[in-house]
């Protein structure tokens, strides 16, 4: 009786161990499984709300909503015989229209001094200002009017559906000797306080609104 007790006893543990194996294989296999779809589903995240500054997927799953950004352009620091500054951004159209791009300068800080376009103000919603320049005026300015040259280009306008791409470039060119000595010097000076009592800042600043459409046709 005891011996037949004893073998039932056995029989019992061992149902029970493979009872418990199969229940800790199972958890195994529900927590690895949960795991890896957890990593997945946070990588996905992450992909999904990485920053990537110069680029842009344009797909218009809003109809036919613009598509707007802002850029903020920081050259920390800007001086005769500087390498030359070069800031690009693609924009990619996946989507399956033609878009139209387009970009205006809103404002900017050169070596402390501010200025503001007239878009600038309107996108602001504030009053004009005497001697407020338009976008295209500003650019105008910014190639004309100093030694260094700063210049903004769209490589294209129409950017076609599903392959299409632009570029938008922003640089900065400024060396050693421009051609005008009095400017050269005179900015020079400028570009050296400037980095000596604001040591934290972007000699330049310049804020571009990018404006992306579907195209009418």
């Amino acid at each position: 009786m005891m011996e037949e007790n004893k073998k039932k006893k056995n029989t019992f543990l061992k149902i029970l161990k493979k009872i418990r194996l199969r229940h800790f294989i199972a958890l195994g296999l529900f927590l690895t499984a949960n795991t890896y779809a957890w990593l997945i589903y946070v990588n996905t995240v992450n992909n999904s709300v990485d920053v990537h500054v110069r680029t842009w997927k344009i797909d218009f799953t809003d109809g036919d909503t613009p598509i707007i950004d802002y850029i903020n352009i920081a050259a920390d620091n800007v001086y005769p015989g500087m390498s030359n500054f070069t800031n690009t951004i693609t924009a990619f159209n996946y989507s399956e229209v033609r878009a139209t791009a387009m970009f205006t300068i809103l404002e900017a800080n050169i070596m402390g001094d501010t200025f503001k376009t007239v878009e600038g103000r309107q996108e602001d919603n504030e009053n004009v200002v005497t001697g407020d320049l338009t976008s295209d005026q500003f650019k105008t300015k910014l190639l004309n009017d100093y030694p260094f040259k700063i210049s903004f280009t769209m490589s294209t306008s129409s950017i076609a559906a599903e392959t299409g791409l632009a570029t938008f470039t922003t640089s900065i060119v400024w060396p050693y000797e421009s051609g005008n000595d009095t400017l050269d010097t005179y900015w020079g000076s400028r570009s050296y306080d400037y980095m000596s009592s604001h040591p934290n800042d972007p000699c330049i600043q310049i804020k571009v609104k990018i404006y992306i459409t579907q195209a009418n046709s």
